[in-house]
């Protein structure tokens, strides 16, 4: 048994480049042999292929964050994003711009999370709570 674990830790493995995993790629990352490289087609006389300068594709960046659903909501969220194709972030994203372009929505939805954020305090002060007397014990026993 030990010498399978010794030959799988002495085994020589094939090392592989690092991948880039920016949004952005830089000009060296950038491979024009594959298919899925970006061009455009020029209207020219000589109607030259040229890939898309740099400067044109937007810049994004993103920030990883963990949200944290309501169990009906986190459903009913991802069927919409199912049926339309979209990811869960991009039509988050989507709204909240929405909701800044109208100050009407905004209050509105501002009121919701108002609501929703007082239950979910409560909620959490209720089992905080519970939590310390199961832990310390109940005074009045």
């Amino acid at each position: 048994m030990n010498d399978a674990l010794e030959r799988l830790k002495n085994r020589n493995r094939p090392t592989v480049p690092n991948r880039d995993a920016s949004l952005t790629p830089t000009p060296a990352s950038v491979d024009t042999s594959t298919s899925r490289s970006l061009e455009v087609q020029v209207s020219t006389p000589s109607a030259v292929q040229t890939p898309i300068a740099q400067e044109f594709i937007p810049s994004l960046q993103t920030k990883q964050s963990t949200l944290r659903l309501e169990v009906g909501v986190s459903d009913r969220l991802q069927e919409v994003c199912r049926d339309n194709g979209l990811c869960r972030e991009v039509l988050i994203e989507a709204m909240f711009e929405f909701c800044e372009q109208h100050p009407k929505v905004l209050q509105g939805v501002l009121a919701e999370a108002t609501t929703r954020n007082e239950q979910r305090q409560q909620i959490a002060n209720q089992k905080r709570a519970k939590s310390m007397m199961e832990r310390f014990g109940q005074s009045g026993e």
